[in-house]
C-alpha cells in the first residue's frame, strides 16, 4: 500500500453550525497532515433571500462568512483560500462536483445538519451524480465534534477485501497526528435483510480482510486492533462500538454501503448519522 496522506482538503460550507464544525476539523486534519484547505461557500438566492432583500446583500454575506471561516484557518497556521458559487437548491451537488473536480482535493468535508437537508439533493438526483463522478473520499460532519487535535481515535469498518485499501489509506491519512489508534471492526452477518444492512461475505474473507487491514496500518505505523462484533443491524452495532471504545471518527467501506447512487441514503450511513455526532468518512471503491 502507498503512502496515504490528505494534502488538498476541499471543505463546502454555508456558515450554518454544522459548515462552521466541517471547517474547524478539515483544520485539524491538514494540521497533522500538512495540508491545505479550499473552502467553497455555495449560496441559493431562494433560500437566503427569505432573510435579505437583493442579490448584491446576499452575496456580501457569503463572502464574509467565507472570510471569517479563512481567517480562522489561517490563525491555526493553515494555508486556506476560497471562492463563492451560486447553485440553485436542486443543483448544490452538481456544483460541488464540478469545484471538485477542478480542485482534484483528497478529501471532500461537508457539513450537514441532518439528513433533511439533503432531501432536495436526493430528489433531483444530483447526489447520484456527485458521488459516481468523484474519486476521493467524503468526510461527513454533523455537528460541532469535541475533537480539536491531537491523536484521533478511528474506527474503521471493514465489510470484506474491497474496503481493505481504499478504508487502510484513509485511516493512515486520518491518523497522521502521533498516537492516533485505529479499531478495524468487522460486523458478523447473520441474516442480510435490506433493513439490516447485513453485507454477505464468504466466512473465511472476513478474518482475511481484517488481517490484510491490521497488516497495512501496522506497516505505515498506526496502532490498531480488531473486534469481531456481534451479529445485528450494521448501523446499531457499528454506532456501539464507536461510543465503547469512544471514537472521534468512524469510517466505511463503500462496500458496506452498496451502491453510490444511493450513499447518503443507504441504510447504514442513513443510519449512522442520524441522530449521532460523529463525523462519517466514507471512502471511494477499490
Amino acid at each position: 500500500m502507498t503512502p496515504a496522506s490528505f494534502k488538498r482538503i476541499l471543505v463546502a460550507t454555508d456558515a450554518s453550525d454544522a459548515a462552521n464544525a466541517a471547517v474547524d476539523l478539515a483544520g485539524s486534519l491538514a494540521l497533522a497532515c500538512g495540508a491545505s484547505i479550499r473552502l467553497v461557500h455555495v449560496w441559493t438566492l431562494e433560500i437566503h433571500h427569505r432573510h435579505s432583500g437583493s442579490d448584491a446583500v446576499v452575496r456580501q454575506e457569503a463572502r464574509h462568512a467565507m472570510g471569517d471561516a479563512i481567517d480562522r484557518l489561517v490563525a491555526r497556521g493553515i494555508e486556506a483560500s476560497g471562492q463563492l458559487a451560486h447553485a440553485d437548491p436542486s443543483h448544490v451537488a452538481a456544483v460541488l462536483g464540478e469545484v471538485a473536480r477542478q480542485y482534484e482535493p483528497d478529501l471532500l468535508v461537508v457539513g450537514s445538519r441532518g439528513l433533511s437537508d439533503w432531501q432536495p439533493i436526493r430528489e433531483h438526483g444530483a447526489s447520484h451524480q456527485l458521488m459516481t463522478s468523484l474519486d476521493c473520499p467524503i468526510l461527513i460532519v454533523r455537528s460541532r465534534a469535541s475533537y480539536d487535535g491531537g491523536p484521533m481515535r478511528i474506527l474503521l469498518a471493514v465489510a470484506g477485501r474491497d474496503d481493505v485499501e481504499p478504508g487502510a489509506k484513509a485511516a493512515v491519512a486520518a491518523a497522521a497526528s502521533p498516537g492516533s489508534r485505529v479499531l478495524v471492526v468487522h460486523v458478523a452477518s447473520s441474516v442480510t435483510t435490506e433493513h439490516s444492512g447485513s453485507y454477505p461475505e464468504p466466512a473465511d474473507m472476513i478474518p482475511q480482510a481484517v488481517e490484510e487491514t491490521l497488516t497495512a496500518l501496522s506497516a505505515a505505523g498506526i496502532m490498531a486492533e480488531a473486534w469481531m462484533l456481534r451479529p445485528g443491524p450494521v448501523p446499531e452495532v457499528i454506532a456501539d462500538a464507536a461510543f465503547r471504545w469512544q471514537a472521534d471518527l468512524m469510517i466505511l467501506g463503500s462496500s458496506r454501503i452498496g451502491d453510490l447512487g444511493s450513499l447518503f441514503f443507504g441504510s447504514v450511513t442513513n443510519d449512522l448519522l442520524r441522530g449521532r455526532d460523529l463525523p462519517v468518512l466514507v471512502v471511494e471503491p477499490a
